[in-house]
């Protein structure tokens, strides 16, 4: 029998050594536990690392439900007390000695398993106990004689435990450098900062096993927070945050300045602690600081919502990786130098180029304000222009704002910003707005304000105003950016208005100030279009004067062409701000009535005959004025103008003076 016994024992010493998995160990306990002591189950469980819980590690021939609630203190009945006494115990009936402690809820959890007798054993390594194995009985057992067998079997299995856990935290130890080896490709391959931030402190909470990570970017004296990024574990991506680190005392002053890992294994217990700290639930803290050329750049921050100490393996951890993001910034902060002023020749190239060749110049400004606020990051941009009668800033073209910024204006030398730029000529930079006299609320986001005045030779003909959502947000490079596009503005909208006033003149009769031929062809065009596709109607007007020729004979061309000018002005206020008038040519004057029927036009037309028949001059001038709608008398140009034309001309032969229809209308 004794042979036996041994025999198997020898079977469960080799089965246990040869398992390396932890997993695996724990199952061959639990499983050979109850088959080597007839047990119908089992369970596994262990301290945690201070020693002073017990939960379940591993079971056999249980349910999972109660298991992943079990939480024994040490000292406790029974498998508390088992490991404090460091000695088996024998339970016949398990029922009965759990409703005498009143703990209703393992009385009812054993009931529904069935279980009736325990034996608890504690698992001793160097006679210190690791945790304790529980076997069950589902038949009452009145004794347990198997006491030395299950000593060496416990022993057994606490060595087996202990064994694997070496093994375990050596290939945990050679995965976690390979883990650092390949982020430390990826950091140092990779120029997006957000990109960095997700892998490093994903990185640095996963290998320490915490709840939360930071990372603060100093200046180069170490004493100014640059940014800020915070991650908290199971997130998708850090956030940028503003941080209120202290860099020249505390925990971070105390990394900068030794340029060496500061622990904090309880932070309740430190003196002099932020209450931001507290108010995030942090316990317990690191802070390691990034060295790169022997300045510290950033301070790393990993966080456990309860107190816990670091173990030396992870803040060696978290100096590797800390000096593999550190070059991973450096190279970031190289790449973005490199880039922005790529990106700042690219736009100024392209906004030279294109100033010189388009025709569109409001949608141009529209689309160089669009690039410099998704490029940079501005928040709102504007360019204003000088009223020269008012002496006032008018908006131009604009980003960001609100639409009823078009209405507003700055009195130069008096209103905002822009307003006192546009009097002293020189730019002016506002790092925080709201401790500026000058500035006036745009919009609640903007912390920060640079404008340059837009010059012509010694002339302000505008501003160009650009705000930040941060304060102190523009840097030098921001500032010869800006300066360099507001002088190829300047020049560009000088031209523009050059252009604007050639193609208004060519548009616009000089003698009457009324569209002229040209103008009255692109009207109706787009009138025609637009008419046709609602299926409105509109008329035409041919408006053709009375004895002119008789009153230039008499008084000359020049009082002719004052007597135009003023008819010109009295027939335009008879008529709508949407309709159109146009000299046609010599004496003869055409208008355009949208959305008007041959009657309401009957109406305009007589208002605007008696208007100029009531005027007193002598040799007396007259309006005959012909009709013609669409689409009943035609539907394209051409036709239009012809039956007006000839309804114009039947009007002056029937002795002027009046208005008439087209022929085929009067029929």
């Amino acid at each position: 029998m004794e042979n036996g016994l041994y025999k198997s024992l020898t079977a469960i010493t080799e089965a246990l050594l040869e398992k390396k998995s932890l997993n695996s160990v724990f199952d061959t306990i639990a499983k050979m536990a109850c088959s080597f002591f007839n047990a119908s189950a089992s369970s596994i469980m262990l301290f945690d690392e201070k020693k002073k819980y017990l939960t379940i590690a591993r079971s056999y021939n249980l349910s999972a439900d109660y298991l992943k609630v079990v939480k024994v203190q040490r000292g406790q009945e029974v498998a508390g007390k088992v490991c404090e006494t460091k000695k088996p115990r024998f339970i016949p009936d398990v029922l009965e000695l759990f409703r005498e402690i009143s703990d209703d809820f393992t009385v009812e959890w054993a009931g529904k398993e069935g279980l009736v007798s325990l034996v608890c054993a504690p698992l001793l390594l160097k006679d210190e106990p690791i945790g304790c194995l529980n076997v069950y009985y589902r038949n009452a057992q009145k004794n347990f004689q198997n006491e030395s067998a299950m000593e060496f079997f416990t022993r057994l299995a606490a060595l087996s435990i202990e064994h694997s856990k070496l093994i375990h935290q050596s290939e945990d130890k050679t995965q976690v450098l390979t883990v650092l080896e390949e982020v430390g490709l990826l950091l140092t391959s990779s120029f997006n900062i957000n990109e960095i931030m997700k892998v490093f402190l994903s990185t640095a909470v996963s290998i320490t096993n915490t709840d939360a990570g930071a990372l603060v970017l100093v200046d180069d004296t170490g004493t100014k927070v640059l940014d800020a990024f915070e991650y908290n574990k199971g997130s998708d991506m850090p956030k940028r945050y503003v941080s209120t680190a202290r860099l020249t005392n505390g925990i971070s002053g105390e990394a900068i300045k030794t340029r060496k890992p500061v622990v904090i294994p309880d932070l309740s217990k430190c003196k002099n602690i932020k209450p931001v700290s507290l108010d995030k639930k942090r316990a317990a803290s690191v802070a390691v600081p990034l060295i790169t050329r022997g300045k510290a750049i950033g301070i790393l921050y990993v966080d456990s919502f309860t107190a816990r100490d670091f173990s030396r393996n992870e803040i060696d951890y978290l100096v590797i990786l800390c000096n593999q993001a550190a070059i991973a910034l450096n190279n970031t902060e190289l790449y973005k130098k490199l880039t922005r002023e790529a990106q700042e020749m690219t736009l100024l190239y392209e906004a030279s180029q294109s100033f010189m060749s388009t025709l569109d110049f409001d949608k141009l400004l529209i689309n160089i304000l669009e690039r410099l606020k998704n490029t940079f990051g501005y928040l709102n941009l504007a360019i204003m222009l000088v009223d020269e009668k008012t002496q006032e800033l008018y908006p131009r073209s604009y980003i960001n704002y609100p639409n009823h910024i078009k209405k507003l204006r700055f009195k130069i030398g008096r209103d905002g910003i822009s307003g006192h730029v546009a009097e002293t000529k020189k730019m002016y930079y506002c790092p925080d707005v709201s401790k500026d006299p000058y500035y006036i609320v745009g919009t609640e986001k903007a912390k920060s304000e640079l404008c340059f005045p837009l010059m012509l030779g010694d002339r302000v003909i505008g501003t160009l105003d650009v705000e930040s959502p941060e304060i102190d947000g523009f840097s030098e490079d921001d500032m010869k950016l800006l300066s360099a596009l507001s002088a190829q503005i300047a020049v560009a909208l000088y031209n523009s208005q050059l252009f604007e006033q050639t193609k208004t003149l060519s548009l616009t009769d000089p003698l009457s100030s009324l569209p002229n031929r040209r103008s009255f062809d692109m009207f109706i065009e787009a009138e025609i279009k637009r008419a046709g596709r609602y299926h409105r109607s509109f008329s035409l007007l041919m408006i053709d004067f009375d004895n002119f020729k008789k009153y230039n004979d008499a008084f000359g061309h020049p009082a002719g062409d004052k007597i135009l000018k003023k008819c010109s002005q009295l027939m335009k206020e008879t008529i709508r701000d949407v309709d159109f008038l146009g000299r046609y040519g010599g004496d003869e004057f055409i208008s355009v009535l949208p959305e008007t029927d041959s009657t309401f036009a009957l109406e305009v037309a007589e208002r605007m005959r008696k208007t100029i028949a009531a005027q007193t001059i002598e040799p007396r001038i007259t309006l005959s004025i012909g009709i013609a709608s669409f689409p009943q008398d035609g539907n394209n140009k051409n036709t239009l103008i012809e039956i007006a034309d000839d309804a114009c001309y039947e009007a002056k032969q029937l002795g002027g003076d009046c208005v008439n229809f087209a022929s085929k209308r009067k029929e």
